[in-house]
């Protein structure tokens, strides 16, 4: 029995591995096929670019080697998880990307579970007012959060909440030089990531809601179901 788990653990990851390796080549070519390279935004975000300047940066980037050697140099940095420099921000992107982290894991964290715990409670609500008003609010609610933009709810949240109401903080992920400490810290987090979480939970609130309503009339006929009615 352990012995079969482990040779299909060992299949998982080997089947994983090569996808990753397919993931990385595909972005390879991609970047490559399209027109112009990271050199010529950079020299055209510099505004007058001189030739020595451009062929600088295409040594400093290794863009003037030929294309096996930067797909062999791009796949050794991958597999040593160096992901290079940010020329723009002057600091390594995984430094970039572990000073985000934090707040990204709490803005999804936050998200996911919003999503659930709405989309749960409303498609319950749906399923046992079916083809009442309440039903009928809850279906077309859903179906507006689903076919509406994401981006689109936050900048009217912003608008509605931030600017004309004043409720919530419009941008950050909390106040800065206010310099809190405990609840007040956390009070204030809680605070900045309400709207971007609630605008990211809606499309996926609407999904549960869905799911979780057919699920519910789907069994709710069923004896089990009756007997504990």
């Amino acid at each position: 029995m352990f012995r079969r788990a482990g040779t299909f653990i060992v299949r998982r990851l080997l089947q994983g591995l090569w996808i990753l390796v397919g993931i990385v080549l595909i972005n390879f070519s991609l970047l490559h096929l399209a027109p112009g390279d990271a050199v010529d935004v950079l020299a055209g975000e510099a505004g007058a670019a001189t030739p020595e300047y451009v062929a600088d940066l295409r040594k400093q980037f290794g863009l003037d080697q030929p294309m096996p050697l930067q797909l062999g140099r791009y796949l050794r940095k991958v597999a040593a998880l160096d992901l290079g420099i940010s020329f723009r921000n002057n600091a390594r992107v995984i430094d970039l990307i572990l000073d985000r982290l934090p707040a990204t894991l709490l803005l999804m964290g936050v998200s996911i579970a919003l999503a659930i715990s709405l989309g749960v409670a409303l498609g319950v609500t749906a399923a046992r007012n079916v083809n009442q008003a309440l039903d009928s609010m809850i279906s077309v609610g859903a179906l507006f959060a689903y076919a509406t933009p994401i981006f689109w709810v936050g900048l009217m949240m912003i608008v509605v909440f931030s600017v004309k109401l004043g409720w919530l903080p419009g941008n950050g992920m909390e106040t800065i030089g206010a310099d809190y400490r405990g609840f007040e810290r956390a009070w204030d987090v809680a605070r900045h990531t309400a709207m971007p979480a609630l605008a990211l939970s809606l499309f996926y609130v609407a999904i549960y809601t869905r799911l979780m309503r057919s699920s519910m009339l789907e069994v709710y006929g069923e004896d089990y179901i009756r007997t504990a009615f």
